[in-house]
């Protein structure tokens, strides 16, 4: 046990008990082992009479108190079973209305306590309370006689996560070695282990003992998962028991359960010493075979390279190739499919055509056709009457519709042909991923422009052929299209979109949720066109509950960037914030083409938030792609974008980039992909000289005043900077950032008090911010940290 020392409470939450006491009769501290709840309960309750009461005595009885009492504490709570202890407690809270009850349990907010909860009885106080902040951890290492600089006490206390017990561990170590270091934490560490296996784990019934050191390697977890890995068909009464007893868990779905960081570090350190490796590996194993089961794919391979078994990842690759793009996962299996042996991919066609369209998605086009040739060479040295070669002319044939850089040009004559072969039960063709999981057949799996040149003619003579190559994928395909066809040359689409709703039962009953999902994002953005971006929302996230509920994953990403598309035209900065932490894609230096939908989204909120220069350093990179792959609405969308950023920096170059967009959209007749950019491009439109057809500009001016009329502030920056931050300026807003006093920011960087004050002030002054809590929020917006 550590020695005692005083007692340290953070101040907000000695101000949050204050007011809890004043306003609630009971108050419950629901908290792990070593997370400091009951001397801080004693800290916090000596100015009151308190009666101290524990479930762990032999002679606990609930209404043993004092009648002077005005404060019964009751530790160790999730001890109690006895139901009339329970009964006896509850009753006691009931009556005594004169005293305060403080209720203190390292498991859950027991059920029984829970109509104290709704009647407004009780405040609770969990792990988070409890964890000591930066005042508070400096107030503990004063205690222990322990001298920290600001950057030490920072680096504990994101080591430690503020958690008490780890932090007094450490505390004391450094009170008698010295300064903190990589070794000191390491010793802390082994202690505060040793601390859990004697106060904690060597607490629970052996059961429960095997089952946590069993699911510790797993981030997530649930009963069935615990059920297979221990074997224990009463797993799922463990996991409940588990819940109800002990705070070891995060916050979260009752269902999938997450261990909290610090015990799973330790479970993992008690699995290496209790399981060995033949053990481990069967763990590995049986977990592999449950993601297998559940098709998580990426997790099942982590587990089989675990234990090293490379036939079943083999199996597995071969699996996941079958799939098409939209449900394949290649970019979270991107390390097992690169580090395939090269011969053991020659001897699969189906391994062939993956790594070609793996590394098309990873723009690496000469790998790409390097895979394809290799494929073709496979099928040149069958047999015609072998099936490996029958495999490989249809995995052929999927690579010249499929693969991203085959553009659409010469697809109407290769869809024909197979279509023909197929009929004669020659060829048989992988499923494909029309959309690849967009809410969009013309910018979807391929770019579908050069067609609507010929929408009409194309709906009549190929809607046979393209349903009968796509199956499932092919139900209300040409409905969809055609009108999107209509819908982004700014014709009358309406017609056909009844038509096309008309068919949305047979899409949900008979076709895929790949169509459907592009029939309802076209009705959204149809929506948005005519003024009902609250409408469009609807319309978008009620299909998105559907596909929770069925479990089709793959197209949340993208359906959640829609739904940020249309809260920036309603000017919703808060969720738009919450997008870009939460959702968009962190890597903007390594493009992956089924992200593209995302990386436009990222690009347009960064320049709602003025960030144009980070905008066009992502559009820079998607460019290539679009111009290889000849994506003509992906270009349509990447120079308007340029044009706009171009034009708020003073920069001329907005008139070349604009000029590509008119051309474009010139030549194919589009007013839609302008158009819906409304208020932000309507400034540039009216400016430019552009003079190639008139009629044309007039058109999309027209239509683009309408859009600008609906959302005004569309794309429009709320926050900006007065004028640039000087170079010592952005280094004193990254501490400032980093919650640093003016006095520790002076330490850092050698500078006077007063120089630091000025610069903090001129900041704030020069983010149009009061209060140096708003500095960070604002930095984060304009992206300055």
């Amino acid at each position: 046990m550590l020695e005692s020392k005083p007692t340290i409470v953070p101040e907000l939450l000695r101000e949050r008990f204050a007011l809890a006491y004043k306003h609630n009769r009971v108050l419950l501290f629901h908290a792990p082992c070593g997370s400091g709840k009951t001397v801080v309960a004693r800290e916090l309750l000596k100015r009151y009479n308190t009666c101290f009461l524990s479930v762990a005595d032999e002679d606990f009885s609930p209404d043993a108190m004092e009648e002077c009492c005005e404060v019964l504490a009751v530790d160790d709570l999730h001890l109690m079973e006895d139901s009339g202890d329970k009964e006896t407690l509850c009753e006691l809270i009931r009556t005594e209305r004169e005293r305060h009850f403080v209720l203190l349990t390292r498991g859950a907010i027991p059920g029984w306590l829970m109509p104290f909860q709704f009647a407004g009885v009780m405040e609770s106080f969990g792990l988070e309370d409890l964890l000591l902040d930066k005042a508070a951890a400096k107030a503990l290492a004063e205690a222990y006689g322990v001298s920290l600089t600001g950057t030490e006490l920072s680096a504990m206390l994101s080591d430690t996560k503020g958690y008490p017990v780890a932090l007094a561990i450490l505390l004391r170590l450094l009170s008698e070695q010295g300064s903190y270091s990589e070794a000191a934490l390491n010793v802390g560490r082994q202690q505060l282990f040793l601390y859990f296996d004697e106060m904690v784990y060597r607490r629970f019934e052996v059961p429960l003992k095997q089952l946590l050191i069993e699911v510790a390697p797993f981030e997530t977890f649930d009963a069935e998962l615990a059920r297979l890995l221990s074997g224990d068909s009463r797993a799922g009464e463990l996991v409940a028991r588990l819940q109800e007893s002990t705070s070891m868990m995060e916050p979260g779905a009752p269902e999938q359960l997450t261990l909290r960081p610090i015990f799973r570090s330790f479970l993992l350190w008690k699995l290496g010493q209790e399981l060995n490796a033949d053990e481990q590996k069967a763990l590995f194993s049986r977990a592999g075979l449950y993601y297998e089961l559940r098709d998580e794919m990426k997790r099942a391979l982590d587990c089989y390279a675990r234990v090293g078994d490379h036939r079943r990842i083999s199996e597995l690759l071969v699996k996941n190739a079958e799939m098409h793009v939209g449900v394949g996962q290649y970019l979270e299996m991107e390390q097992y499919y690169f580090a395939m042996p090269r011969e053991e991919i020659l001897r699969s066609p189906t391994l062939m055509a993956g790594m070609s369209m793996l590394c098309s998605l990873f723009m690496d086009f000469d790998r790409s056709e390097h895979w394809y040739q290799e494929l073709q060479n496979f099928a040149a040295g069958r047999k015609k009457s072998e099936p490996e070669y029958t495999d490989a002319r249809g995995r052929l044939a999927y690579l010249d519709i499929a693969l991203p850089q085959r553009g659409s040009k010469g697809l109407i004559e290769i869809i024909a042909s197979v279509f023909q072969v197929m009929g004669d039960k020659q060829l048989k063709l992988p499923a494909f991923s029309v959309t690849s999981t967009l809410p969009s057949l013309m910018n979807g799996g391929k770019d579908f422009c050069e067609w609507s040149k010929k929408d009409d003619i194309l709906y009549a003579t190929m809607r046979k052929p393209v349903e009968g190559i796509l199956g499932r994928d092919g139900v209300g395909l040409a409905d969809c299209a055609i009108c999107e066809s209509y819908f982004e040359k700014g014709e009358e689409y309406q017609p056909k979109l009844l038509t096309l709703l008309s068919r949305l039962s047979d899409i949900q009953r008979y076709g895929s949720p790949d169509i459907e999902f592009a029939a309802v994002g076209l009705l959204s953005r149809a929506q948005m066109a005519q003024g009902q971006a609250q409408m469009a929302f609807a319309s978008v996230e009620n299909l998105r509950g559907r596909f929770v509920e069925t479990g089709e994953t793959r197209f949340l990403s993208n359906m959640d960037a829609l739904l940020c598309r249309i809260r920036m035209r309603q000017g919703d900065a808060v969720f738009l914030d919450r997008w870009m932490k939460e959702k968009a894609p962190k890597d903007d230096l390594r493009i992956w083409a089924l992200h593209r939908y995302l990386y436009l989204t990222k690009a347009m909120v960064q320049i709602a938030n003025g960030a144009c220069i980070n905008a066009l350093m992502i559009l820079a990179r998607l460019l290539p792609y679009t111009e290889k792959c000849n994506r003509i609405m992906d270009q349509i969308y990447i120079h308007i974008l340029s044009a706009v950023c171009h034009f708020r920096m003073g920069n001329q170059q907005w008139r070349k980039e604009l000029s590509l967009v008119l051309d474009l959209t010139c030549e194919y007749g589009f007013i839609c992909p302008v158009a819906e950019y409304g208020a932000a491009i309507l400034p540039l439109l009216t400016a430019c000289d552009w003079k190639k057809d008139g009629t044309h500009l007039k058109k999309l001016i027209a239509a683009t005043r309408i859009q600008a009329v609906n959302y005004p502030l569309f794309l429009k920056p709320e926050v900006k900077l007065a004028e640039p931050l000087t170079a010592a300026e952005q280094q004193v807003l990254k501490l400032l950032c980093h919650n640093m006093s003016n006095q520790e920011i002076c330490d850092i960087l050698g500078i006077k008090l007063a120089t630091a004050k000025t610069h903090v002030s001129r900041i704030l002054q020069k983010l149009g911010v009061n209060r140096r809590s708003e500095a960070k929020e604002a930095a984060e917006k304009l992206e300055l940290i």
